[in-house]
């Protein structure tokens, strides 16, 4: 059951141009992982690699972010086309003491504005993107535990997506999971929190951070307000890890 159950359908389209920069700011805060089931998450538990991280924001900017830059681009050499339309029809009508023309010119001239803040926007998010992927994994791996630790939990996560994207093993991708899965916790993105927290359940099973993770998950489908979900999680934390702290808040939950 993909996140779209939860927020909404997102239809794939060309933006109109009311909506362009609405939906740049969209684009790059799109996250295309999906919130599994408790019943999804036991089918899936022998499959996938390690190496396969959920995709993320840094995945997502490059080749969309291209297609709005193209809109953009079109979009400004029209409304200069407009613009230049206009202060010819304005000379030719001053003699008439009209001021319709340089209205509809200023209000166009804010809109070049936009787009140009738009685009520039993009273009850096870009940047960024280019950047993290030319940089050394282990440094990748290190400043998003210092960002982590520090309570920059934005950047903790685009440091660990970097990280963790690529065909290659990563050797601290359990660590850097469970803590892109916290630093979501921790900003209320419950959804994307429960997707990193369940690679624990169905990949990195002899982790000592299992019962954490479990208890998260579960906590996660409760602010959610999937309770179902939440007990499974909440019952199977008992069962496997019965002595442990997390074990005993579970418990609770449960009464």
């Amino acid at each position: 059951m993909c996140l779209m159950r939860f927020i909404g359908p997102m239809h794939a389209r060309k933006p109109n141009r009311s909506m362009l920069i609405s939906l740049l700011l969209a684009l790059t805060l799109l996250n295309s992982a999906c919130l599994k089931t408790r019943a999804q998450l036991k089918e899936d538990s022998s499959s996938d690699d390690v190496s396969k991280p959920v995709p993320a924001k840094v995945q997502d900017v490059q080749p969309q972010g291209q297609y709005i830059i193209d809109e953009i681009k079109s979009e400004l050499t029209r409304l200069t086309g407009r613009i230049e339309d206009l202060e010819r029809n304005d000379k030719q009508q001053a003699a008439n003491g009209s001021i319709i023309g340089k209205e509809e010119v200023k209000k166009l001239e804010t809109r070049i504005a936009e787009l140009e803040q738009a685009q520039a926007a993009i273009l850096e998010s870009i940047k960024k993107a280019e950047a993290a992927s030319a940089a050394d994994p282990s440094e990748l791996f290190d400043r998003g535990k210092q960002q982590f630790e520090a309570g920059n939990h934005e950047g903790a996560i685009e440091s660990f997506t970097a990280y963790l994207k690529g065909p290659k093993q990563k050797p601290s991708a359990e660590s850097a999971t469970f803590m892109r899965a916290e630093a979501y916790y921790q900003l209320k993105q419950y959804k994307k929190a429960i997707v990193d927290y369940s690679k624990f359940p169905e990949k990195f099973t002899t982790s000592k951070k299992m019962p954490v993770a479990l208890l998260k998950i579960g906590q996660s489908f409760d602010a959610l307000g999937m309770r179902d979900d939440a007990k499974s999680f909440y019952q199977e934390l008992i069962e496997k890890f019965p002595k442990s702290q997390e074990a005993k808040k579970a418990r609770s939950k449960l009464k």
